[in-house]
């Protein structure tokens, strides 16, 4: 983790054996209340060799926080086909009958309707020649349109139930599917890219792109299956739980936006920044983040918009406080 304290004690340690070397003390550490200042000497700052952002204040998209679950399709890309690992085996091997009964009902519908055109054809035939009725010829045409309205009917069913199970395409490349209470559905956009992470502190964001699942859905939790494909190139695992983040509709909001690189957590899970007041000082400023979006940091709370941050170079002044500040 970048932010390791461990990492950026080491980092000072050597920082300040150096400047020892050349006999001046790298940083100066004093404390104003509860706030901790900074002065480096512009050598310290060529070796840290921090740089400065300033803090943005910007309309943000509004994302929801989901749990996913990484899953593998029976078949390959295209949309359409069934996850099997995950726990779901049992619900596609169900969709399989059920796509497999629809697909025999059309089967038969078509049948029904061949049947039923050479009935009416052959009481017409039997008509003209004054050898039959009118009314065959209406009970004919009846049993047609009941067969052309099976059909209809049939094909519906089975639409409902997506693409064929099984069915044969390229390279297989891995799905993640989040369970969505069905309240919340209307509040997500269903077309758009989501951002999915691991579990860890260090994780880094990736893009997946909403693909067409089977209709997967539990009645006891009241939650409807979304899916998304992964990058051809994820190293993510079958069965590995991800952070989600879908996007609602747009917010009108602003909200301070800073690299969530620049973001420092203490022992305590207190969240921190070095802002830079002067020329070579640097005051930590404690912080609140309300989210990530992508590679940012939302913030509830933080330095003013166009205050300048320490991004790359902010662990090794918090190991420079440490080993300094006393």
């Amino acid at each position: 983790m970048k932010t390791s304290v461990l990492f950026a004690l080491l980092f000072a340690v050597d920082s300040l054996q150096a400047a020892d070397s050349g006999g001046a003390a790298p940083a100066a550490v004093t404390k104003e209340g509860d706030l901790v200042v900074i002065t480096l000497k512009p050598d310290a700052e060529q070796r840290l060799r921090l740089k400065v952002v300033p803090v943005e204040k910007r309309r943000v998209p509004g994302t929801r926080l989901f749990s996913g679950e990484v899953v593998y399709p029976l078949a390959g890309e295209g949309g359409g086909v069934a996850p099997v690992l995950g726990g779901t085996l049992d619900e596609v091997l169900r969709l399989a009958d059920l796509q497999a009964a629809a697909d025999g009902r059309i089967l038969q519908a078509r049948v029904q309707i061949e049947a039923a055109k050479i009935a009416v054809e052959r009481a017409q035939k039997v008509l003209n020649a004054e050898a039959g009725s009118v009314r065959s010829v209406d009970e004919a045409k009846t049993a047609l349109s009941l067969a052309e309205g099976t059909l209809a009917t049939a094909k519906a069913q089975r639409d409902i139930l997506g693409d064929p199970v099984g069915k044969t395409g390229g390279k297989k490349r891995a799905w993640v599917r989040v369970a969505i209470y069905s309240g919340e559905l209307p509040l997500l956009d269903a077309k758009a890219a989501v951002s999915i992470r691991t579990l860890g502190f260090d994780a880094k964001s990736q893009s997946a792109e909403p693909v067409a699942g089977p209709p997967t859905a539990n009645a006891l939790t009241n939650t409807v299956d979304w899916y998304y494909q992964l990058p051809a190139d994820s190293t993510l695992r079958a069965g590995e739980r991800l952070a989600v983040e879908i996007p609602t509709p747009d917010s009108q909001e602003e909200h301070l936006v800073i690299p969530f690189n620049a973001v420092l957590h203490d022992i305590h899970g207190g969240q921190w920044v070095y802002v830079q007041t002067a020329e070579h000082v640097y005051t930590r400023k404690r912080i609140q983040v309300a989210r990530i979006a992508g590679s940012d940091a939302v913030l509830a709370s933080g330095p003013a918009a166009g205050s300048k941050i320490v991004t790359d170079g902010s662990a090794e002044l918090f190991g420079t406080e440490f080993m300094t500040g006393k």
